[in-house]
């Protein structure tokens, strides 16, 4: 068996055995030359170091339980000895293999109290390892004394250099693929109505273009409004009805109200897609309600006119007075109509004076002349107080963001 002391004699044998080869260079001794076959084989004595502890700490424990049952059949024993005689009982003829185990336990019963206990044979201890652990500590304190450990040169990183320098260039080839596909298709929309690829226009698009279109492609609903609205004006690009209904119906469903009244505009004449009020009146509705100006009026001729509605006066004049109070000059001039004729609000020819004139003073000429006219129906007090009221009309600040597409 192993001592108590025996974990720390070893980590102090091997602490002195690392340290050995440092003391002999700080000495001014040469190092021996490298010795791969002794290295290998202070290994092969390290793992056998190691198995013969395992084993004597194993033979250990096997001689403790050994001895542990020895103890317990020793007392089993005495007590049997000690108790009275049990009466006879007729004996059954068991199996050979119960019968010879139970023999000792027999024998036990049959010796009589004043007879000693005899003494237990003792177990022989297991056999000692053929090397002993003093001779494998000299062998690996004399292998390393003979030998050191060997610096391995580090492998060449010319290979792995190359290679990252192949896997960048290929990433490059791939982001030009990916680039020239993306400018390859200019009339792509997410909606499933428009059909078709509408890329015969982009290989003509100006230098000023190239951005918004990037960027619509990217999927940014505001530029693929401006990328509609340049294809129904040919700005840059020749005009194309079925790519601005693409790319507008792209804006919509992207919930811009620029996109939402042109794609309005376009199912309301007929452009590009197929005429369809009704439609044209939901997108007007939605693009007036995120504060677009153009879809507000458009919404209120609907309401005049009845188209893709029913007919409502009221309606239309709440919806011109929304656009003509932050500045539609068209508006302005139709609330002027709307007031002359009564429709929708009751007729005051004041009031139709006041807006022909708001309407006349931002450039209007056809409200121009309605003034001049409306100037010979009604009282000179009357004029001046319409005139006064034109004079200082400020309109409310339109919302930037519903009226007028960034530049990209």
């Amino acid at each position: 068996m192993m001592g108590q002391n025996e974990p720390d004699d070893k980590a102090k044998l091997l602490a002195a055995m690392r340290a050995q080869p440092a003391a002999d260079l700080q000495a001014g001794q040469e190092p021996p030359a490298a010795d791969a076959w002794l290295e290998r084989r202070l290994r092969v004595f390290e793992r056998a170091l190691n198995a013969l502890e395992v084993r004597a700490e194993a033979s250990a424990r096997d001689q403790a339980r050994a001895v542990a049952q020895l103890e317990e059949r020793l007392m089993a024993l005495a007590a049997a000895s000690q108790a009275k005689p049990a009466p006879e009982q007729k004996v059954e003829r068991k199996p050979e293999a119960a019968r010879l185990l139970e023999e000792p336990e027999a024998r036990a019963q049959a010796i009589p109290q004043e007879k000693p206990i005899p003494t237990p044979l003792a177990l022989d201890p297991l056999p000692e390892p053929a090397v002993s652990r003093e001779e494998m500590a000299d062998v690996l304190q004399a292998a390393r004394s003979k030998a050191r450990p060997v610096e391995e040169p580090a492998p060449p990183r010319t290979g792995a250099r190359m290679r990252w320098m192949a896997i960048g260039a290929l990433s490059l080839v791939a982001l030009f693929l990916c680039a020239s596909l993306t400018l390859g298709d200019s009339a792509r929309a997410t909606s499933s109505e428009f059909r078709g690829d509408g890329t015969a226009y982009r290989r003509v698009a100006a230098q000023g273009l190239s951005r918004t279109i990037a960027v619509a492609d990217s999927g940014d609903a505001r530029a693929q409004a401006a990328l509609a609205l340049a294809y129904l004006r040919g700005a840059g690009v020749s005009d194309d009805p079925s790519s601005a209904a693409r790319w507008s119906a792209a804006a919509a469903q992207g919930g811009d109200p620029m996109g939402q009244y042109l794609l309005g505009a376009l199912y309301g004449q007929g452009e590009g897609v197929k005429a369809d009020p009704v439609r044209a009146f939901a997108l007007f509705s939605a693009a007036a309600a995120r504060g677009n100006l153009k879809a507000m009026h458009n919404l209120a001729i609907a309401y005049v006119e009845g188209n893709g509605t029913p007919k409502n006066e009221t309606k239309a004049v709440e919806w011109f007075t929304r656009a003509a109070e932050r500045g539609y000059v068209d508006s302005a001039f139709d609330m002027g109509v709307m007031h002359e004729r009564g429709t929708g609000v009751k007729q005051d020819l004041t009031q139709a004076l006041k807006w022909y004139a708001i309407a006349a003073k931002a450039g209007d000429a056809h409200a121009g002349e309605r003034v001049e006219i409306l100037r010979e129906q009604i009282a000179p007090a009357e004029v001046r107080v319409a005139v006064n009221a034109a004079a200082n009309f400020t309109p409310l600040a339109p919302l930037e963001s519903a009226n007028r597409l960034p530049a990209f």
